[in-house]
């Protein structure tokens, strides 16, 4: 006779899981930094985090999992809009965000992970990149709007050389872009406001 299967619980809720959730945020960006993606383990992790392996994998099923818990916070940030009143402040602030959220041991984490090239990051890469994307493509459509650019300005072509100006920063000059260095960025490629 075998012994029945003995029923899970599942992922649970309230404010042990919301404790669960912040310790194993915390160990999977510590593991990260001490040993990298490549050689993160759930075990370490695990055991960093005071949980049991099972823990773990009723909510993050692989590394990649593990590395979005760590950077969803970052990319909610993408999902409010600022509202300066004027496309060069948006776009600004934008950038700033963008610069400030790279510095964060969570934005490291994620920078270097995606740097390993690892097929299990591709999804999260893509739609990190996307999300943080997104609000200069909004930006730059509310400025259309708003009269402030031309309606055949190249948005997407915008939105994607300002993030790429920001985001590669860093690689070309081994510091983070200054105020004035994104203000000349934002200077170059933001196109003339449109004729009246």
């Amino acid at each position: 006779m075998t012994a029945p299967n003995r029923p899970t619980r599942g992922v649970q809720q309230g404010p042990r899981s919301i404790q669960v959730i912040e310790s194993v945020r915390a160990a999977t960006v510590a593991e990260l930094s001490r040993t990298g993606f490549a050689n993160l383990t759930i075990d370490a992790v695990a055991k960093a985090a005071g949980v049991s392996r099972p823990t773990i994998y009723r909510r993050w099923p692989s590394k990649a999992a593990l590395l979005q818990a760590v950077v969803e916070p970052l990319l909610e940030r993408y999902d409010v809009d600022p509202d300066t009143g004027t496309v060069s402040g948006d776009l600004l602030a934008l950038m700033v965000l963008i610069r400030d959220n790279a510095a964060r041991p969570e934005g490291r984490a994620m920078i270097t992970a995606a740097t390993t090239g690892a097929a299990e990051l591709r999804d999260l890469v893509r739609t990190a990149n996307a999300r943080t994307i997104a609000p200069f493509q909004r930006a730059l459509e509310r400025a259309v709007l708003r009269g402030e650019l031309s309606p055949a300005s190249d948005l997407p072509i915008i939105a994607y050389v300002i993030f790429q100006a920001v985001v590669m920063w860093e690689q070309a000059h081994d510091s983070p872009p200054s105020q004035a260095d994104l203000t000349r960025i934002l200077g170059t490629v933001l196109p003339p406001p449109a004729a009246p």
